[in-house]
C-alpha cells in the first residue's frame, strides 16, 4: 500500500522543544503541568476537561500550542516563572496522546480533530509523532478524509521529505473521499516555492488547474514570491496578471512582491500604473507596502505619485501610513529645496492633525531654509512647531552651525540660551 511506502520512510526522530505561552493559554494550568511530574499529566488534564472553566473542550489547543511552539530560551525563560519546576518542561505530545485517548474513548469518529492533532506536528516537524497518530487513527477504522491526508502530507513537506508526501498524495488519488483538494496542491506549492524549484511548483500550479480548482490567493502568493526570490520577475508578471484576470484580490505579500518586481525593473510608469489599480481594484494596502512605495518613488523621484498615494492613503483609515507620507513628501520637498511646495506639505500635515515625529524629519527642513538663506520663514517655522515638538542636541547643534555660519548673532546667543534650558550643555 503506497501509505505503508510512505510509513517505512518516516520513522526519523525528531526533537520537539520545551514550552511557551501563546495567546489564549490557561497560564494556571500551564504551571501545573510544568510543575507536576510526566507521569501526572494526563490526570491532570482529565481534571481540567471535567472542571467548569474547561467545558467546551477547547482549552487543550492553546496549551498544546504553548508546548509545542516553544524553544530551549523560552523554556528556560518559562520554567523560571514558576516555584519548584521541574528540571524539564513537559512534552507536548503528552497532551496530544491525551486528546487522541480521549477521542478514542469518546468513539468520536469525526475526522477533524485527529487531523489538528497531526496539524499540530506539522507545526514542529514531528513527522514520528504525527504518523503515530495518524497510523491509530486507520487502526481504528476510523473513515479517513482529505484534512487527516493535508495534514501529514504538510508535515512531510515541513521536513523536506518530498517523496513521502508525494507518495501520499497518490494514496489519497486512489481512496474515495480523500481526494486531493485545493489545499493539497498548495502545500505542495509552497514547498517548491521555499526550495526555490520554479518548475516544480508551476508543475503543481498547473496540476491544481487540471483538476478543476480555482487557484487560491496562497498559491498565487506561493509562485509570485517564489519566481521574485529567483529574479524571474517576467514570470511573476505573467502569473500576477493571470491571478488579476480571475478577479483574486493581491493580499499585502503579493503588493509587496509586486513592488519588488517595479523596483528591480526601473520602467517609467509603472508606479502610476501600479497605483491606478490600487485605486481602481479597491486594494488594501499596508503600512508596510505604503513605506516600500514612498521609498521606491523618494529613489526615482516620483513625487507625483507620492502625492497620488497620500491621496489614497487618507480616504482610508491608515494613520501611520498618513504620516509616513507626510513626512516623506516634506523631505522630498526639503531636499530638492522647492521651498514653496515643502511649506505648503508642512501646513497641510499640521493642519490635518499630523505632527512631527522624527526629529530628522525637522533638520532636513531647517537644513533647507538655511541653504536658502530664509532665516524668517525657518523662525515662522520653528515657532509653529515648538508647542508640540522637543528639538534634541543633534537639532540644536545645527541651528547653532547655521547661526554661527551666517553671523546671526542674536539667534545663536537666543538658541544657545535655549538649548542650556533644555539642558543640553
Amino acid at each position: 500500500m503506497a501509505i505503508a511506502a510512505a510509513r517505512r520512510r518516516l520513522w526519523r526522530g525528531m526533537g520537539t522543544a520545551a514550552a511557551a505561552a501563546v495567546p489564549g493559554t490557561d497560564g494556571t494550568l500551564l504551571a501545573r503541568l510544568v510543575s507536576e511530574p510526566e507521569s501526572r499529566v494526563k490526570a491532570t488534564m482529565e481534571e481540567a476537561a471535567s472542571s467548569a472553566q474547561h467545558r467546551d473542550g477547547g482549552f487543550w489547543e492553546p496549551l498544546a500550542a504553548a508546548l509545542l511552539r516553544a524553544s530551549s530560551p523560552v523554556k528556560a525563560h518559562l520554567v523560571s516563572r514558576f516555584p519548584n519546576p521541574r528540571s524539564s518542561v513537559p512534552s507536548a505530545k503528552i497532551v496530544l496522546e491525551w486528546k487522541l485517548d480521549r477521542l478514542l474513548k469518546e468513539e468520536v469518529h469525526d475526522c477533524e480533530p485527529y487531523s489538528m492533532i497531526i496539524r499540530f506536528c506539522a507545526q514542529t516537524r514531528n513527522v514520528a509523532l504525527a504518523m503515530r497518530f495518524f497510523e491509530c487513527v486507520e487502526a481504528q477504522g476510523i473513515h479517513l478524509n482529505t484534512g487527516i491526508f493535508n495534514a501529514l502530507i504538510n508535515t512531510f513537506l515541513s521536513v523536506g521529505d518530498l517523496l513521502s508526501a508525494t507518495t501520499l498524495y497518490e494514496a489519497m488519488e486512489g481512496i474515495d473521499g480523500c481526494k486531493p483538494d485545493s489545499t493539497t496542491y498548495d502545500a505542495f506549492i509552497s514547498a517548491f516555492s521555499l526550495l526555490g524549484s520554479s518548475h516544480a511548483m508551476m508543475s503543481w500550479y498547473v496540476a491544481a488547474k487540471n483538476a478543476g480548482f480555482t487557484p487560491s490567493v496562497q498559491a498565487f502568493e506561493s509562485l509570485i514570491t517564489g519566481f521574485v526570490r529567483l529574479n524571474m520577475l517576467d514570470d511573476a508578471k505573467t502569473v500576477f496578471e493571470e491571478m488579476i484576470s480571475l478577479g483574486i484580490k493581491p493580499n499585502s505579500t503579493i503588493l509587496e512582491a509586486n513592488l519588488e518586481m517595479l523596483s528591480r525593473k526601473e520602467e517609467a510608469n509603472r508606479i502610476k500604473d501600479f497605483l491606478k489599480r490600487v485605486s481602481d481594484g479597491n486594494w488594501e494596502l499596508n503600512e508596510a507596502t505604503v513605506g516600500m512605495l514612498m521609498r521606491i518613488c523618494l529613489d526615482r523621484g516620483e513625487i507625483d505619485e507620492m502625492e497620488q498615494l497620500l491621496a489614497f492613503v487618507q480616504k482610508g483609515t491608515h494613520l501611520s501610513s498618513e504620516t509616513q507620507l507626510h513626512h516623506g513628501i516634506i523631505r522630498f520637498y526639503a531636499k530638492a529645496d522647492r521651498l514653496e511646495d515643502m511649506e505648503d506639505a508642512i501646513c497641510r500635515m499640521l493642519d490635518n492633525g499630523v505632527i512631527f515625529m522624527c526629529p530628522e524629519d525637522v533638520e532636513v527642513i531647517i537644513c533647507s531654509y538655511f541653504r536658502h538663506k530664509e532665516f524668517d520663514r525657518l523662525d515662522l517655522f520653528l515657532n509653529r512647531i515648538r508647542s508640540f515638538f522637543k528639538l534634541n542636541r543633534s537639532t540644536y547643534d545645527i541651528l547653532v552651525a547655521g547661526y554661527r555660519k551666517f553671523d546671526l548673532h542674536e539667534r545663536l546667543d537666543s538658541t544657545i540660551n535655549d538649548m542650556r534650558q533644555a539642558g543640553f550643555a
